[in-house]
């Protein structure tokens, strides 16, 4: 038997006692998680589950009520920053610039990140063929079909290479194959 790929490190997600609550509503209740390097890890439950909450309290964009937690071993509430260059977040509406074709979209985001111009030659092609939307690179974002506009914001999600990728709702409106 072998061990699994992540035996013996820390793992880059670890949420102990997290806990949201909203007035009377309690939205994450006691959450321990610990998720290791290469592990593909999904929250499944219905609408209003806490699913959202938790993600956004793991990126540093809520506070959790109790409990705490540590991306790739930087604490949430203390670290904020190296969180944030950590990781990549697609929420449910992720911001594309509907005005901006897909290449305008991805270069904007590129800026943001701080990729250089031969990263950027790099990395862009490999991204728009992983997604199928190289065909697509000149059109306006607003003219794209919802798993078009999806499949866009996770390449700007992975554009600068996070080591942690948080993905909230990534499916919607995309077709299975």
């Amino acid at each position: 038997m072998t061990e699994a790929p992540t035996a013996g490190r820390p793992p880059l997600i670890r949420a102990t006692g997290l806990t949201k609550r909203f007035g009377e509503l309690t939205a994450v209740d006691r959450l321990d998680i610990e998720v290791g390097a290469g592990e593909i890890f999904g929250l499944v439950g219905p609408d209003g589950a806490g699913k959202t909450t938790t993600l956004r309290m793991l990126c540093g964009l809520v506070d959790p009520d109790e409990g705490g937690a540590e991306i790739a071993g930087y604490d949430v509430r203390r670290h904020p920053d190296q969180v944030k260059d950590s990781i990549g977040y697609m929420a449910q509406r992720f911001g594309l610039y509907q005005d901006l074709t897909v290449d305008e979209n991805m270069q904007f985001y590129a800026d943001l990140f701080g990729i250089s111009r031969d990263e950027r030659r790099r990395l862009l092609p490999r991204l728009l063929e992983m997604t199928r939307m190289a065909l697509f690179r000149g059109r306006r974002a607003g003219a794209l079909s919802g798993g078009m506009k999806q499949k866009l914001a996770l390449m700007c999600t992975l554009l600068h290479r996070p080591k942690v990728l948080f993905l909230d709702e990534p499916t919607t409106g995309v077709d299975p194959v």
